[in-house]
C-alpha cells in the first residue's frame, strides 16, 4: 500500500502543533515561546498546568525512515541541552515548579530507535538531580496520531496550503495491483488502445495504474488527515463524473484532445472545491482520477478516432 506523507515547512508545522496543543491542553494553557528574540530555550510550546514542554521539528519529507530518526534523535538533543544551559530561565517560565515533561512534537514518528534515545537521555536527566526538573522527568515524541482524529482535521483546515507526497509505486505493488485487477486492465488496454496504438498502449496502462495508486495514496492520507478536504474533492469529482456519464467526454474528436480536456478541467474543479489543495495534488488526484475512469467507464474515446 502506497502511503502519502504531509510535506511541512517549519513555520506550518508550528502553527498546526498550536491548534492540536490547544485541543490537547486548552486554548487558555498553551504558551508560545517566540524563538527570533534571543532564541527559544529548547522549547516552542508550553503548558504550566501540565508542567509540559513542547519543541516542534518537522524533518523536510521525503526520506526514508532511518536519516529521519537519526534527525530526530539530534534534535532531541541538542534542544534538551538548551534546557540546561537557560536553567534559570526556563525555570521562571514554569514559575518555579519543576518540568515533569519534555516531548518534542513532530509530524511523523516511525522508529523505535527514537523511543530509546529518548529513554536514554530521560535516565541522564534523571542522574543529574536538576532543580527545575521533575524527579521523574520523562522526555517523549509525540506526533499527529498521539492526538484526536477531529484535532488534527481542525488542524488541517486551517492551513493556508497542503501539500502531500506521494511515493512512486513500486514495480512489485504494480504487479500485485495488476494480478488482482484483469478486468480493469482489459478496459485500460482497450480504450488506451485508440489513442497509442498496440506498440505504445502497455506503456500507457501502465502509466494508467500508477497515477491511479498515486491518486488513491493522496485521497486515502486527505480522508484521515483532512477530512473536510477530502468531502469537497470527492463532491467536484463526482460532479464531474455525473457530467461525463450524462453528457457523454468534452475536447476531441481525437483521445487526446479527450483527455486533455477531462484532465484540465477536473484540475480546475478540484482546485476551486479546495483551494488549499497544492498544485501537484490536484495533478496527481485528477490524474489518478480520469484513469480510474478509463478503467472502470464512463470515459471512452470513439473507435474510429486517432
Amino acid at each position: 500500500m502506497i502511503n502519502a506523507v504531509q510535506i511541512w515547512n517549519p513555520d506550518d508545522w508550528e502553527v498546526f502543533a498550536l491548534s492540536l496543543l490547544q485541543c490537547r491542553h486548552g486554548a487558555l494553557k498553551v504558551h508560545k515561546i517566540p524563538a527570533a528574540h534571543k532564541g527559544d530555550f529548547g522549547i516552542d510550546y508550553y503548558c504550566t498546568d501540565q508542567a509540559v514542554a513542547y519543541q516542534c521539528y518537522a524533518v523536510q519529507e521525503p526520506i526514508d525512515i532511518a536519516t529521519r530518526a537519526d534527525r530526530q534523535k539530534r534534535k532531541i538533543t541538542t534542544d534538551l541541552a538548551k534546557i540546561v544551559s537557560k536553567a534559570a530561565e526556563v525555570s521562571q517560565l514554569f514559575l518555579g515548579y519543576p518540568i515533569k515533561h519534555w516531548i518534542l512534537l513532530t509530524p511523523l514518528h516511525d522508529s523505535k530507535d527514537v523511543n530509546l534515545h529518548c529513554s536514554k537521555k530521560t535516565q541522564e536527566f534523571r542522574k543529574q538531580k536538576l532543580a527545575h526538573l521533575d524527579a521523574n522527568f520523562e522526555i517523549a515524541i509525540h506526533d499527529q496520531n498521539s492526538f484526536p482524529s477531529s484535532a488534527v482535521a481542525a488542524g488541517m483546515s486551517a492551513l493556508a496550503m497542503v501539500m502531500l507526497n506521494v511515493p512512486r509505486p513500486t514495480d512489485e505493488e504494480m504487479n500485485q495491483w495488476q494480478a488482482a485487477s484483469p478486468d480493469l486492465l482489459a478496459n485500460a488496454t482497450h480504450k488506451l488502445m485508440k489513442r497509442t496504438g498496440s506498440d505504445r498502449v502497455k506503456g500507457a496502462v501502465a502509466e494508467a495504474v500508477r497515477s491511479f495508486l498515486e491518486g488513491n495514496a493522496i485521497l486515502d492520507a486527505l480522508r484521515s488527515g483532512s477530512p473536510d478536504m477530502y468531502e469537497k474533492v470527492m463532491a467536484a469529482v463526482a460532479s464531474r463524473s455525473r457530467r461525463l456519464s450524462f453528457a457523454g467526454p468534452q475536447g476531441g474528436p481525437g483521445p487526446s484532445a479527450i483527455l486533455n480536456t477531462e484532465i484540465d478541467s477536473l484540475i480546475t474543479a478540484i482546485k476551486a472545491a479546495a483551494p488549499n489543495i497544492s498544485d501537484d495534488n490536484a495533478n496527481q488526484i485528477a490524474f489518478g482520477t480520469v484513469s480510474d475512469w478509463i478503467m472502470r467507464c464512463p470515459l471512452d474515446f470513439p473507435s474510429d478516432a486517432a
